[in-house]
């Protein structure tokens, strides 16, 4: 039966030697490699240690453990990947993570990751690793275009052997070009998807010419499927980060807003106990002071301080008073600049009425703002109280000044306690000032006066057309022996004159008791008549300060007074009736002038001959004498008589 079977019947070969195949399994457990495993079976089959068979088993079966192994240790390299990947928080990081671990996974020269814009239907190249011209790293391709455009589209993994060759492939002019610059030839990418959309793609490029394997395309899907998952959990991290940020960024400014508002708060209740208060104004710039940390001043409307320090700046100026009423018109602070210093102005406003500034040294925070409008708010309150205050004070005086000037037996003790009210008391040595002031500039005058005489006892008020003050005398040198005009008085004037408001005073002698008063009153008319007659103006004076018209004043109506202007100045008087001359009023003005015929014609307003001529005519009519020695004085007197009769002083015109 063997020998029909013929040669292709051969014998079984020697038998497996135990040893060489415990030797091989023990090679095959270590892991060698296909070039070391071969000289080793020749020489085992040579020597008849194992047959053709189990050399062939052999073979295959390491090359088996070999693609296990590659296998194994791709699969643990893509989970160190994977791994890596997800850990990366930050976007751009993941980016470049995804391109590198890509190039090195597969060996490639390029790695390059695109992203989709949908908006322009294009696909450009986020990130790339080993390009190295600028061109190449800034491709954009539309999509379906071209290996890149290919792959974006979502559709299936693509490639080109030799991409500027290949004509299956659509191409443009400046893609090519920037892939020619590049030295690229083979090209291969996988789509990005994230839940069922495609995000972008992730492509390798070599500089050779040559075809991706299956294995190559099945490893770059799976760097793929994990670098889209960890490129959109980095996005929704790095979302959730910025809104934590924003969220963080919110409480900090609700926190900071909360703060605030608790510091407002706290001054709107320190501003509500300042404006109970009795110097409110006082107390509001003690706490802007502590609130804004700099200097803070209360002007006027025209720039005058009105509390606290005086500035060293001038808050008159056109700048600020510029600044002042753009405050006052728009409600809100207005910077400017005064002698070289910034400061901040916040008008305080009663409907369209502008009632004083709040001036801060320096430019304000958005916190140090509200504080100086809310402060406003509170200074315009604090003076409309003030205001009303002031008012009502006025009321009480203005009715108290008329019942002690023209007293009325029916309410006396209500007098008394009227005046009590102000420091007047008739046991008090009191003096009467009666103030000239132009018709146009009286309220303002009132004003001025006001606050002039404001905490100190006596009342101003406007009385018969004209403004009126009784109060004690300002010191020890008003009283009896001394001219109570010419220390009062002249600190009225001065303190009008600041405020450019020309004004003459008439002081009465200090009396005491209120029934004194109607007859101090007159007296004090008398003087301002006498001083506007005599034509002091803008001085202040009593009787005593007038002189000799002081003691005229005293004898207006007496028949000496109508003997005196009859002896001195008769015929004067007599030619000037019969001839409508003034030669009376030429000698007045000649010897008041000193006797200078300049000063005289010029006062007259004639001619100095004509002067000369008149002075010649009242010689003829006088005698040569009446301008020099005795005579001249008593002549001087005379007319300083008439002239006080004239203006009505002594309630009677010659």
């Amino acid at each position: 039966m063997c020998a029909k079977e013929g040669p292709a019947f051969r014998a079984p070969a020697t038998r497996v030697d135990g040893p060489a195949l415990g030797q091989l399994l023990s090679l095959l457990v270590d892991g060698v490699s296909a070039e070391e495993l071969e000289p080793r079976l020749a020489g085992m089959q040579a020597n008849n240690l194992i047959d053709p068979m189990t050399t062939a088993a052999v073979r295959s079966l390491n090359a088996r453990l070999w693609e296990a192994g590659r296998r194994e240790g791709l699969l643990r390299v893509l989970y160190d990947t994977a791994t890596d990947l997800t850990g990366i928080r930050d976007v751009e990081a993941v980016l470049k993570a995804i391109v590198r671990r890509t190039r090195s996974l597969l060996g490639s020269d390029i790695a390059y990751l695109s992203l989709n814009d949908y908006t322009t239907g294009e696909s450009y190249i986020r990130v790339t690793d080993g390009a190295t011209t600028a061109q190449f790293r800034n491709i954009r391709m539309p999509l379906g275009e071209g290996v890149l455009g290919a792959v974006a589209t979502g559709e299936a993994p693509a490639q080109s052997a030799d991409y500027l060759d290949d004509d299956t492939k659509s191409h443009l002019e400046s893609s090519d070009a920037a892939v020619a610059a590049e030295g690229v030839k083979a090209i291969m990418g996988v789509p990005l998807r994230v839940e069922g959309k495609v995000i972008g793609a992730l492509l390798v490029a070599d500089r050779r010419a040559h075809t991706f394997s299956s294995d190559d395309v099945a490893l770059m899907e799976s760097i793929g499927t994990h670098a889209a998952v960890a490129l959109e959990n980095a996005r929704h991290f790095t979302e959730m980060a910025d809104a934590l940020a924003r969220l963080d960024q919110a409480q900090r400014q609700n926190l900071a807003h909360v703060s605030a508002l608790e510091e407002l708060a706290s001054l709107d209740r320190r501003l509500m106990e300042t404006l109970a208060s009795t110097d409110s104004l006082p107390g509001l710039l003690r706490l802007l002071g502590e609130s804004m940390d700099s200097e803070v001043f209360v002007v006027s409307p025209t720039g005058q301080a009105m509390a606290g320090p005086v500035p060293g700046s001038d808050f008159g100026s056109q700048a600020a008073l510029s600044a002042a009423e753009v405050s006052a018109s728009q409600t809100q602070p207005v910077p400017f600049n005064a002698n070289g210093r910034d400061y901040t102005v916040m008008s305080a406003v009663a409907g369209d009425q502008h009632l004083a500034s709040l001036v801060v040294a320096g430019h304000l925070t958005q916190e140090r703002t509200a504080v100086l409008e809310r402060s406003a708010l509170v200074l315009s309150a604090a003076l409309l109280f003030e205001r009303t205050y002031q008012e009502a004070q006025y009321r009480l005086q203005l009715e108290l000044i008329d019942e002690l000037l023209n007293p009325r037996s029916e309410n006396v003790e209500a007098v008394k306690r009227r005046a009590s009210r102000f420091g007047l008391a008739e046991n008090l040595q009191l003096v009467v000032r009666v103030v000239g002031v132009g018709d146009d500039q009286r309220q303002r005058a009132l004003a001025v006066l006001r606050r002039h005489t404001e905490g100190r006892p006596g009342i101003t008020a406007l009385h018969e057309s004209h403004l009126c003050i009784i109060e004690p005398p300002a010191h020890a040198a008003e009283g009896p022996g001394a001219s109570a005009g010419a220390v009062g008085g002249q600190a009225i004037v001065a303190a009008l004159k600041r405020q450019r408001i020309e004004a003459s005073v008439g002081s009465s002698e200090a009396v005491t008791g209120f029934p004194r008063l109607s007859a101090a009153h007159a007296e004090a008319h008398a003087v301002l008549g006498a001083l506007q007659a005599l034509g002091r103006h803008g001085e202040a004076a009593d009787k005593a300060a007038l002189g000799t018209a002081g003691m005229l004043l005293g004898a207006m109506e007496s028949p000496f007074a109508a003997q005196l202007l009859a002896a001195q100045l008769g015929p004067l008087l007599d030619y000037d009736t019969r001839r409508g001359t003034q030669l009376v009023q030429t000698a007045w003005t000649f010897l008041e002038n000193d006797s200078s015929l300049a000063a005289a014609a010029s006062a007259l307003h004639i001619h100095a001959n004509t002067l000369r001529q008149r002075l010649a005519r009242i010689d003829h009519l006088l005698g040569d004498d009446w301008r020099r020695g005795g005579r001249s004085l008593d002549v001087h007197v005379a007319l300083r008589l008439w002239r006080l009769q004239s203006a009505g002083v002594g309630g009677r015109t010659p």
